[in-house]
């Protein structure tokens, strides 16, 4: 009987590893609909640096929030910083609070989303424009705090926290 070895790899990251001080990165841009990324996927679930990784089907504030809620982690996340396409930009334009709307809620991105040591970002991002031929975009970071609300942050100006995607008060 052959012995198959296999070469050892970092386990694939779940969603559950994400700390504080990680940088919140979205792979592609927003409402650019190209294909799945799945070796985009494959790279950054298999990078030693890389602590969570989850798609933005769902937009992205569903996206962290299932990382946020598995890690036990909060999150701040810039919104002048969400990398918008082409095709939403032409879409929306300069109504800043649709594109946000559309980004956290509307999803049905094939975007990922990932968390990343802090100290090893940059040089990972070097590496994926290599690769892949686009940035990873740094949006935000993991914090200590709420694990149910995400701070948005619009501008210097402090958080805005923002829940479901639709509220109604009548």
């Amino acid at each position: 009987m052959k012995r198959r070895y296999i070469r050892a790899m970092k386990p694939i990251p779940h969603r559950d590893k994400a700390q504080p001080g990680d940088i919140i990165c979205i792979a592609g841009a927003l409402g650019d609909y190209d294909a799945k990324p799945a070796a985009e996927g494959d790279y950054l679930t298999h990078c030693q640096y890389v602590h969570s990784v989850a798609d933005l089907r769902d937009g992205v504030d569903a996206g962290i929030k299932r990382i946020m809620d598995y890690s036990g982690v909060s999150a701040e996340i810039q919104l002048e910083d969400l990398p918008f396409g082409a095709q939403a930009m032409q879409q929306y334009g300069s109504q800043l609070s649709r594109m946000y709307q559309f980004a956290l809620h509307d999803g049905h991105f094939y975007e990922l989303i990932a968390t990343v040591h802090y100290k090893h970002f940059a040089d990972l991002n070097v590496e994926y424009k290599k690769r892949f031929g686009k940035p990873l975009h740094a949006v935000g970071r993991i914090v200590e705090g709420d694990t149910t609300r995400v701070n948005y942050i619009e501008n210097a100006f402090g958080a805005m926290p923002i829940g479901a995607p639709w509220e109604h008060f009548c």
